[in-house]
């Protein structure tokens, strides 16, 4: 565990500028995709956006909120942008559809995209081609799936047929299926989005487990020579 761990740590050392690269551009393209997926689907762009008093807000929640584990969940839900389409053609206007940007589900997309950034960086080349493109591959497409699966499930997606809530359940509704069936899904957000966390550490300790083990033969084999050679 502790060379696997410290295969680990080399590798992001190595290349840390790319693995904070793609861990803020996963977040980043993450939410420019769900914006153009949503101009794409109703053939308008967005016409306001509102930027949020995110630290007054927190602030206020705990201060005004008895439990703490109450308080906490309501800070998971609170925003900090929207950005969306309002329709004007009733009085002071309706958000047709907006993107909500939550900083607990973004934190939740930076961790994502951490591990995400964490197996791209030991797929590059080091001391040793330690594993087969195989490998590779596999793992590769091991943790595009659960970077798939975890921003799935942590879509900020709100739509007026849905109720305006910002909800993964609502990017279902939009590709199609009906309103109440993508709400009976909602109770599954947290089973999926551990799912996508679970493939992405599968594909690291694969890769940094098939690392450690080459570089330990390395090491042996250098060894019985330098030994054959005195």
């Amino acid at each position: 565990m502790i060379t696997m761990l410290s295969t680990i740590g080399s590798a992001i050392a190595r290349r840390w500028v790319l693995w904070i690269v793609i861990a803020v551009g996963f977040v980043i393209s993450y939410n420019l995709m769900l914006l153009a997926a949503l101009i794409l689907r109703f053939g308008q762009v967005p016409n306001y956006m509102t930027v949020y008093d995110y630290p007054h807000n927190v602030i206020h929640i705990f201060q005004n909120t008895p439990a703490l584990t109450d308080a906490i969940q309501i800070v998971a839900d609170e925003w900090l942008l929207e950005i969306g389409h309002m329709n004007y053609d009733y009085g002071h206007g309706v958000s047709e559809w907006s993107l909500t940007v939550l900083p607990f589900k973004a934190a939740l997309l930076l961790a994502g995209g951490a591990l995400l950034a964490t197996v791209i960086v030991l797929m590059q080349p080091g001391k040793s081609a330690a594993c087969t493109v195989a490998t590779k591959g596999g793992a590769l497409g091991v943790a595009g799936g659960g970077a798939a699966l975890l921003g799935f499930a942590n879509a900020t997606l709100s739509w007026v047929v849905c109720c305006a809530a910002p909800n993964w359940v609502a990017s279902l509704a939009m590709l199609g299926m009906s309103a109440s069936w993508a709400f009976w899904l909602e109770p599954f957000g947290h089973i999926i989005t551990a799912s996508g966390f679970g493939l992405l550490v599968v594909a690291i300790v694969v890769l940094a487990s098939r690392q450690a083990g080459a570089a330990a033969a390395e090491r042996d084999g250098a060894r019985g020579v330098s030994a054959m050679s005195t």
